[in-house]
């Protein structure tokens, strides 16, 4: 309650950084979010809701849709597609935390057209910059797995003996769920956006530690203004933004957190994995590019 009564005075007190950080948000969302994230979680959950309804639930087709979901189309696709399916009883708690980090990352569209070609001017090749975001996260998956099959945890695939209420969802539903979804996805764009304005205009802070946590905060300006204005060497920026990329920023933790608040899915073990394999992207740039 404190905290908001003084972020709600310093908004008061600087609105004109409010509605600068507002505005590119909502443009953001606006032009490059809605048109291309709305369509996929439209489709996305047509196909979570065909193979829910499925009279002989198969897991390995549940698995298979989630990692080509989730990888095509990005934050926040992969997270709630992972989430849809627990719900559902199609997979268990710990098959869907395994997939989670993996399938939850920013699109390959925007890797390719925004931090290779606009931010990175083609530094790095597309394939390169993939391989250097996916490696952390498949090594890390497989660790997770193979403990788990070391502790013969036997909830790693579907449940054989539970009885799960199916409930099919019609599509009315699915568009005013994806509607709502994307309009959450929207607020918090805001938010990160005005905290990035106020970074940049108002924090006490060294400059070069306001660049760092505003590349954190929303990759797409973040990494933007980063680039841009960072005095550091051009290869640990490289590295920086690719680290960045990997992490996806506190926006995107935000949009899983809203998706995933309805399951068993923890936002907490998602975050340490997330810091762990961006920090591990960062250091493969730094030792491959």
């Amino acid at each position: 309650m404190v905290f908001c009564v003084i972020t709600l005075i310093i908004f008061v007190m600087d609105s004109q950084t409010v509605i600068s950080g507002a505005t590119h948000g909502l443009m953001l969302w606006y032009k490059n979010v809605v048109p291309i994230l709305l369509p996929f979680m439209l489709i996305s959950a047509l196909v979570v809701n065909s193979i829910s309804r499925k009279q002989v639930k198969n897991s390995n087709s549940a698995i298979i849709s989630t990692i080509f979901l989730g990888i095509l189309c990005g934050y926040p696709v992969g997270a709630k597609v992972a989430s849809d399916y627990m719900q559902n009883g199609i997979y268990s708690k710990q098959t869907g935390s395994i997939l989670l980090p993996l399938c939850n990352n920013s699109s390959p569209m925007f890797i390719s057209g925004y931090i290779t070609t606009y931010i990175l001017g083609g530094k790095i090749s597309f394939p390169t910059i993939m391989a250097l975001i996916y490696i952390p996260y498949i090594l890390v998956s497989l660790i997770v797995l193979a403990w788990a099959n070391f502790k013969k945890q036997k909830d790693i695939n579907i449940l054989p003996q539970q009885t799960i209420q199916i409930h099919s969802t019609h599509s009315d539903d699915i568009i005013v769920n994806s509607i709502n979804t994307i309009t959450c996805v929207g607020v918090y764009i805001m938010i990160c956006s005005i905290l990035i304005e106020f970074i940049n205009n108002v924090s006490p802070l060294p400059e070069s530690y306001n660049l760092f946590i505003a590349g954190i905060t929303e990759i797409t300006r973040g990494t933007e203004l980063f680039y841009l204005s960072s005095p550091l060497d051009i290869k640990i920026k490289t590295a920086l933004i690719v680290g960045f990329t990997s992490f996806g920023g506190i926006s995107a933790l935000l949009q899983t957190n809203k998706v995933i608040s309805n399951s068993e899915l923890s936002i907490i073990r998602y975050t340490i994995i997330k810091i762990i394999c961006a920090a591990m992207s960062f250091m493969l740039t730094m030792l491959l590019i």
